[in-house]
């Protein structure tokens, strides 16, 4: 639910990475073992929005500062969260002899993501042929998606490059009445 939007859901989703990766430090291994599926299904489905060669993420200390990222950047502070998340759970079970257990299910995680990714896609593909009035109006909902995407990231250029929007000032008539 959180992961379809997971800008939307920020605040929450830094606290729950943040709880799994402190439950991966603090928990012994045989007890992580036990939960390590659900722990590994939500991180390694947001680690996917890390971006590895071309970050632009600032040093992100605080809640506050990870608040005022951009939106790509929030998404890829996300993935950064989700995949020291990741980290930590492989570094805890492989130093207590369980590597084989991590990747057994970081495995099956990965195999069921897929799984349901290419069911996702195979439905997209097919809704045209079984159902055009709702491929329709789900293509429409996209491109008005797409246009407000393209209006929020002209806004956070000009604000970037401006330092804010500054609104133009209507001329005074001339007139004399």
């Amino acid at each position: 639910h959180f992961l379809a939007r997971p800008t939307q859901h920020l605040i929450r989703l830094v606290a729950i990475f943040r709880f799994f990766t402190g439950l991966a430090d603090t928990l012994p291994a045989s007890w992580l073992d036990h939960i390590l599926e659900p722990l590994l299904s939500p991180a390694y489905r947001c680690s996917a929005f890390l971006a590895v060669a071309t970050s632009t993420l600032p040093d992100v200390k605080s809640l506050e500062d990870a608040l005022n990222l951009s939106h790509g950047q929030q998404t890829e502070f996300l993935g950064q969260l989700a995949q020291a998340c990741i980290d930590a759970m492989s570094r805890k079970m492989s130093d207590e002899g369980l590597g084989a257990e991590f990747a057994r299910s970081l495995n099956k995680v990965r195999k069921a993501v897929d799984r349901q990714r290419t069911l996702r896609h195979r439905e997209r593909r097919l809704k045209p042929v079984r159902d055009p009035q709702a491929a329709a109006q789900e293509k429409r909902a996209k491109n008005r998606r797409k246009q407000e995407s393209k209006k929020r990231k002209v806004q956070e250029i000009i604000v970037k490059k401006k330092g804010g929007v500054g609104g133009t000032r209507a001329k005074k008539s001339r007139t004399l009445v």
